[in-house]
């Protein structure tokens, strides 16, 4: 009988445990909330984890490797995409590291990098809708 009690006592405790990694790893909002991305927020992350290798800002004094590309080379490079950049996020190539961002930080980064465009007849990293708008999907045929 005790090893019983010990079985259901390990059940509720790997529960629990899992429960609370769940609701810590949520970002709380449902998916019709998610707020819309922020550059702010973007140059607040990018200053955090990727001011070591890259010039964030133009006005950086600081050191970088040479051959990695500045924020606004990213942001203006021919053909760039959000979801090349999102790739290169979820699974960093070397020397780069893997700083496991959400989603939410990853479209704040994008969003930061929207506001470095300098050529804006490139199509814009993000979809342009309005702050509440729901997304519209054809009508199947």
């Amino acid at each position: 009988m005790a090893g019983v009690n010990r079985f259901f006592l390990h059940c509720r405790t790997a529960t629990a445990a899992a429960l609370t990694w769940i609701g810590a790893s949520s970002t709380g909002y449902s998916a019709d909330e998610q707020p819309a991305p922020s550059p702010g927020k973007g140059l607040i992350i990018a200053r955090q984890f990727c001011i070591g290798c890259h010039v964030v800002e133009d006005s950086a004094d600081h050191p970088v490797p040479v051959g990695v590309p500045s924020f606004r080379g990213i942001a203006n490079k021919q053909g760039q995409t959000a979801q090349h950049i999102t790739n290169i996020l979820i699974k960093p190539h070397p020397p780069m590291p893997d700083m496991h961002l959400s989603s939410e930080e990853i479209l704040n980064i994008i969003a930061y990098l929207q506001t470095l465009r300098i050529d804006k007849t490139q199509p814009p990293l993000l979809p342009l809708e309005e702050q509440g708008s729901k997304p519209v999907y054809p009508e199947p045929s």
